[in-house]
C-alpha cells in the first residue's frame, strides 16, 4: 500500500496516530491530483503514478516535514514515564469504578442502599457478588491491555507497557460487597501497594482469583513482546 513505510516512520517518530492518519489521506489526494495532472500531460497512467510519486517528494522527505512538527508528537511520545507511570492506577481505578458504580445505581434506582432499607433481594445479593468478583479478575488486564495498546499502536519501546504492567500488579486493587447486619450493604473498592499488610491478607485469603488476575495482566505484555520478536 501507497506510504505504508511513511507511517511506520512516522509512528516510530512519535507522530500521534491521528496526525499520521490525516497526513498520509492529505497526500493521498495530492497524489491523486498530480497523477491526474501528469495523465492530462498525456502520459499513461502507469508512468503517470511514478512521475506524480516522484514530484511529491521521497518518503525520507515528507517524514522529516512531519517530524520536525513537535506539536504533532502524542503524548505517549512526549512523556512516557507520566503516561506508563501516573496513568495505569488511575485507569485501573476508573475501570474499577464502572463496575461498582453500576452495583451503586442498581441499589440507589431499588432503594436497597438506603439508611433503614429492608434486606436486599437475593438476585441483588447474587448480583453484586458476581460482579465485584468479575471486577477483581478484569481490572487490571483491563488496564494493562489498554497501555499495551497504546505501545503497540504508537511503535513505543516495550519498556514502557512492561512500567505500566509493573504499576499495576504492584498497587494492589480490590474491590468487596458484604451484607450486615440491619439490613446494611458495604460495597468498597480501595487500593494499597502489595507489601502493605492488609493487601497480602487479603491476596493471600483469595489466592487462586489473584494468581489468576495476575496472569491475565501479564498476557497483553507477552503478547506484545511475541509480536515485536516475530517482526523482527
Amino acid at each position: 500500500m501507497p506510504f505504508d513505510n511513511l507511517a511506520e516512520t512516522l509512528l516510530r517518530g512519535g507522530i500521534a496516530p491521528r496526525h499520521v492518519r490525516r497526513y498520509l489521506a492529505e497526500l493521498r489526494e495530492h497524489l491523486e491530483d498530480l497523477t491526474a495532472q501528469q495523465c492530462e500531460a498525456g502520459h499513461d497512467p502507469e508512468d503517470a503514478a511514478v512521475r506524480a510519486r516522484a514530484r511529491l517528494g521521497s518518503d525520507h522527505e515528507l517524514a522529516a516535514a512531519m517530524l520536525e512538527q513537535r506539536q504533532f508528537r502524542s503524548w505517549a511520545a512526549r512523556a512516557p514515564w507520566a503516561v506508563f507511570m501516573v496513568f495505569p492506577p488511575l485507569a485501573a481505578i476508573a475501570i474499577g469504578m464502572v463496575f461498582v458504580g453500576s452495583l451503586v445505581l442498581t441499589g440507589k434506582y431499588y432503594d436497597f442502599l438506603e439508611k433503614n432499607a429492608p434486606p436486599p433481594p437475593q438476585w441483588f445479593q447474587i448480583l453484586a457478588t458476581d460482579v465485584v468478583a468479575a471486577a477483581n479478575l478484569v481490572i487490571m488486564p483491563l488496564a494493562a491491555t489498554l497501555f499495551v495498546a497504546i505501545a503497540a499502536r504508537q511503535r513505543l519501546k516495550l519498556i514502557w507497557p512492561l512500567v505500566a504492567t509493573i504499576m499495576l500488579l504492584a498497587l494492589f486493587i480490590h474491590s468487596d460487597v458484604n451484607f450486615l447486619p440491619r439490613n446494611k450493604v458495604s460495597l468498597v473498592m480501595g487500593f494499597a501497594p502489595i507489601f502493605q499488610a492488609s493487601a497480602q491478607k487479603t491476596m493471600l485469603e483469595n489466592w487462586p482469583l489473584i494468581a489468576a488476575q495476575y496472569l491475565l495482566t501479564l498476557i497483553p505484555l507477552f503478547w506484545l513482546a511475541y509480536r515485536r520478536r516475530a517482526q523482527a
